[in-house]
């Protein structure tokens, strides 16, 4: 009888060895689908954000094309301004005076 016992006990045990290890595959395929949507998520992510840099790289530039160009017309008008003054000076030590 303990023979029966401890072969009933060992049948019993791998019954729930076998489906314990396929519970474990089960929630292991789900880690493995979770993952993979989660690895598509990222490469999503880090598309979109090497994008956003690439986006800000070029308006970075953008921008310091439009500086470079509003000091330039900065200058001109001081120029510009510079000549006026004289102009005015000169017409004024001409004897004629601005109206």
């Amino acid at each position: 009888m303990d023979l029966e016992r401890t072969m009933a006990f060992i049948v019993e045990q791998q019954a729930q060895l076998t489906a314990s290890m396929q519970k474990h595959d089960e929630e292991m395929a789900e880690l493995r689908a979770v993952a993979a949507k989660h690895g598509e998520q990222i490469a999503a992510v880090t598309d979109l954000v090497g994008r956003l840099a690439q986006a800000e790289i070029h308006l970075v530039e953008r921008m310091n094309g439009h500086e470079t160009r509003l000091q330039s017309l900065e200058l001109k008008m001081t120029q510009l301004f510079e000549r006026m003054d004289r102009f005015i000076q000169g017409i004024e030590g001409n004897g004629h005076k601005p109206r």
